[in-house]
């Protein structure tokens, strides 16, 4: 509107009318560019609320990029696009808000899982085995044949199955269903599964590790998926089941190969050549080995779309086929141009053409926003299809389900009940939802009704008006629900998988993590009672180990002190005593005189030895009666069965002799080993009689007796006698003749005293020696200790025979003290493992349950 035709309009209400044709003039005008260019309206106008232009292609002429500017009407539109824009930029601040909350709740999970495998290396996690018959769900396609195997299983396995139940009768509160911690043994047989249970706490860690670096993987394919602005949509199904077409009539053109036999070997990533190659429609094949960089020729090699029919085949040459092409429909309706965000259309290899690209799928589906299960209505879903459909819902609640081929089924109403009743199986909340997810439609029959010229290389803009003729309502509604699913509820496809995965995952890291809470709890509990009830043992055990040792220490002391005391007493008896023993060698005169002497000297050595061999009876007889003593004492303690049998044969005891006497005494006999005065000998030989012990005492006490009355009192006893006996003599002297007195009496008073004590000599000589040669020996005994080191020697045989039982029992005592030392230190570590253990499974069920709380709290839903 102009100022001049604004102040007629105040001015003179006479002109409103005029004014008003001249506004609409104007808005006309402004609505594509300028009254001059443009006079009559388009059919439909598409606005750009980012841009604030129009796309030319909905234009006549074709015209784009037209800036709004102008009239009224034209500011009205703008004020709605305003509000449209700032909705726009509402709902943009708030998914860029969500999706920097499941950046960080992906990385807080990345932490726990890696801090989980630290755990799990350190100390074993326990995981729940018990086995769910929820495997029949998602492999069978029917109740009648899930109801046929249940009976199958029933008859031939009926005694295992209640074996199962009575022995995972106490497991059976702890039911734990985990969704992505499943750990599955895949080694073929029917009771595959079962060998989970069997496995041991190592080999149960191993893979449990290998699940967390799996699941690790996927949360990073998960931040790379929510972090890239495009969308990636997987066309996947099994053979045959119409992928490729359906992906051309998405297209409403014939790009990729079609045909009755699989065709499609290598995957196929569909792009608008528009926005992504400067319009160029072309393949990029990628070889295997290297990565796509599509600045870097070097990394793929350039076809035509003609080429297509060669390279689906060429699955050992490239891994990936990128196919650039123009989508000549109008944004409203077309796919791969919306205006919005940049869509990949990826057509993947049948699931089960082999196992290698069935795996390849598997794995390419963690990068993938949005599947479009492709079945065949003829086959339904297929083991395969439902295996990755199993896989593709750990993170996506909702899966398109394309049923292709409709047309060619009689009853179709039968047909949709069988695959829906699978659906509401394999993906509930798909089937929940089924208008928009379950589709019924015939790809085949859009492709037949393309006009003529759609299945070439693109051509330029066509000017249809986006609704052409030859639209399929029902592929039609697909299309709409595809478009709204990703471009309109972008947050629902691009961060609910996010948000499903991670809210799966820390339920199973919730229940795996009550569960080891759970276990260390009770094994504590176990564990604290084991020890209280073995503390009391214990400390009485070790007790009694001392007191043991102590008494066998006793026992074998005493007996060595009395062995060794008893064994020097008797030696030294035998020596005190040998010299006037009788020996039993007759004395045959001095012509025999050196085997005299040679026999004398053997039968004194064989008594000092027998007097050792008899110390040696008795230490044996010692031996043997504390031998039982310590067995006892190791019996009332140990037990009898905890003994090992022992036999105790004397005889080997000092069975080498160890005393050296008899070749340390001289064998050389000399005159004067023969002579040995002795008085009372002498006395003995010549008659007289001396007083005994008992005498000698009393004289001795008598003396004793009168030298204490005085010297005056015995010379009053004494003196008279003696002056008797003096004179006695006196007077037979008178009577004697002179000569006799002076010459006879002297001589033979002369040869008495030397004929008396030769006699003697003579006499005594075989007594003599036997004294001398004792004399010998008990110097070389006194010089050489021969008592104490032939005692020493038998007791240090009896300590070293006692010492046997006695390290028996040590041995024993100790073996038990070790076993229950460490039982005790097992009980003790395993208790402070479980403390800790148990600390750190509370931090981590408190730490799941606020970050499950914080996902929980993403308003997904209000974004769109």
């Amino acid at each position: 509107m102009t100022q001049s035709s604004t102040e007629k309009h105040i001015g003179n209400s006479k002109d409103r009318e005029e004014d008003d044709v001249q506004v609409d003039q104007d808005d006309n005008a402004t609505l594509v560019g300028s009254a001059n260019e443009v006079t009559e309206r388009p059919f439909e106008v598409n606005y750009n609320v980012q841009q604030g232009t129009f796309d030319g292609s909905t234009m006549v002429d074709g015209e784009m990029e037209v800036v709004i500017d102008g009239s009224s009407a034209s500011l009205r539109r703008r004020g709605e696009g305003n509000t449209d824009l700032h909705n726009s930029h509402i709902s943009q601040a708030r998914y860029n808000q969500n999706r920097i909350a499941l950046n960080r709740s992906i990385n807080s999970a990345t932490e726990t899982l890696n801090d989980l495998r630290i755990e799990n290396n350190q100390r074993p996690i326990y995981f729940p085995t018990t086995i769910r018959d929820e495997t029949l769900d998602s492999k069978l396609n029917s109740k009648s044949s899930k109801l046929a195997l249940i009976r199958h299983n029933s008859i031939t396995s009926t005694k295992k199955l209640l074996k199962q139940n009575d022995l995972s009768e106490d497991e059976s509160d702890g039911g734990y269903k985990f969704e992505l911690l499943k750990i599955e043994l895949k080694i073929g047989g029917p009771n595959s599964e079962s060998m989970l249970q069997s496995l041991d706490k190592n080999a149960m860690s191993k893979l449990l590790s290998e699940k967390f670096s799996q699941i690790i993987r996927h949360l990073k394919s998960l931040k790379d998926r929510i972090d890239d602005t495009s969308s990636k949509v997987l066309v996947t199904g099994d053979l045959n089941s119409g992928k490729s077409a359906f992906c051309n009539a998405l297209l409403r053109r014939k790009v990729l190969p079609e045909d009755q036999q699989p065709c499609t070997n290598v995957f196929c990533e569909i792009i608008e050549a528009r926005d992504n190659n400067n319009g160029i429609e072309e393949v990029h094949a990628i070889p295997i080995g290297y990565t796509y960089v599509k600045n870097d020729e070097r990394t793929y090699k350039i076809f035509s779309l003609k080429a297509l029919e060669e390279l689906v085949y060429q699955s050992e040459l490239y891994s990936l086929l990128v196919v650039y092409v123009k989508d000549n429909r109008p944004p409203a309706y077309s796919l791969l141009k919306n205006g919005v965000i940049d869509i990949k259309l990826i057509d993947a290899p049948g699931l089960n053409l082999d196992s290698y690209q069935t795996t390849q799928v598997f794995s390419r589906e963690q990068e993938i926003d949005l599947v479009v299960f492709v079945v065949n209505a003829e086959n339904h879903f297929t083991l395969s299809g439902r295996e990755f459909i199993s896989s593709a819902t750990n993170d996506k609640n909702l899966i398109f389900i394309v049923v292709n081929k409709f047309d060619n089924i009689k009853n179709q109403q039968k047909c949709k009940q069988k695959i829906m009743d699978q659906v509401q199986s394999l993906s509930p909340d798909s089937h929940k939802d089924s208008k928009e997810f379950v589709h019924f439609v015939s790809s085949k029959q859009v492709l037949d009704n393309l006009p003529d010229g759609d299945d070439g290389d693109g051509g330029d803009d066509g000017d249809g008006d986006g609704n052409p003729d030859y639209s399929d309502p029902n592929f039609d509604h697909l299309e709409a629900s595809l478009r709204r699913f990703v471009l309109e509820k972008r947050s629902i496809s691009k961060l609910l998988p996010a948000k499903n995965y991670l809210l799966k995952l820390y339920g199973d890291l919730g229940e795996l993590s009550k569960a080891n809470e759970s276990l260390y709890d009770k094994n504590k509990d176990k564990m604290k009672s084991e020890l209280s009830d073995m503390e009391p043992k214990y400390q009485q055990l070790l007790q009694d180990s001392v007191k043991l040792n102590e008494k066998v220490m006793k026992i074998i002391e005493n007996t060595s002190s009395d062995v060794y005391d008893n064994s020097r007493n008797e030696i030294n008896s035998c020596i005190e005593s040998v010299d006037e023993a009788p020996l039993g060698v007759e004395f045959e005169g001095y012509g025999n005189i050196n085997v005299y002497a040679q026999k004398i000297q053997e039968k004194i050595i064989d008594k000092i030895l027998n007097s050792v061999s008899s110390a040696e009876d008795n230490a044996r007889l010692d031996t043997a009666s504390a031998i039982s003593e310590i067995r006892k004492l190791g019996i009332d303690i140990l037990g009898e069965s905890a003994l090992p049998k022992m036999k105790f044969i004397p005889e080997q005891m000092y069975s080498k002799r160890k005393d050296n006497l008899q070749r340390h005494i001289q064998s050389e006999v000399s005159v004067l080993d023969f002579i040995d005065p002795d008085l009372e000998r002498f006395a003995e030989i010549c008659g007289i009689r001396l007083p005994n012990a008992e005498t000698n005492m009393m004289l001795s006490m008598t003396v004793n007796s009168m030298w204490k009355t005085g010297a005056s009192s015995l010379a009053l006893i004494l003196g008279p006698r003696l002056m008797s006996y003096t004179t006695g003599v006196m007077t037979v002297s008178n009577y004697v003749p002179g000569y006799v007195y002076k010459k006879v009496l002297p001589g033979c008073l002369f040869a008495a005293c030397i004929a008396i004590p030769a006699y003697y000599l003579y006499i005594d000589a075989p007594h003599a020696y036997q004294r001398n040669v004792v004399k010998k020996i008990k110097k070389k005994i006194e010089r050489e200790d021969y008592q104490h080191v032939n005692s020493s020697r038998i007791s240090k045989e009896v300590r070293k025979v006692l010492n046997y039982p006695s390290n028996e029992i040590s041995n024993c005592m100790s073996t038990l003290l070790e076993t229950q030392t460490s039982r005790r230190n097992k009980l003790l570590g395993d208790l402070q493992v479980s403390e800790v253990s148990l600390k750190h499974y509370k931090a981590l069920t408190k730490h799941v349950e606020q970050q499950k709380q914080l996902i929980q709290s993403f308003d997904l839903e209000m974004v769109d």
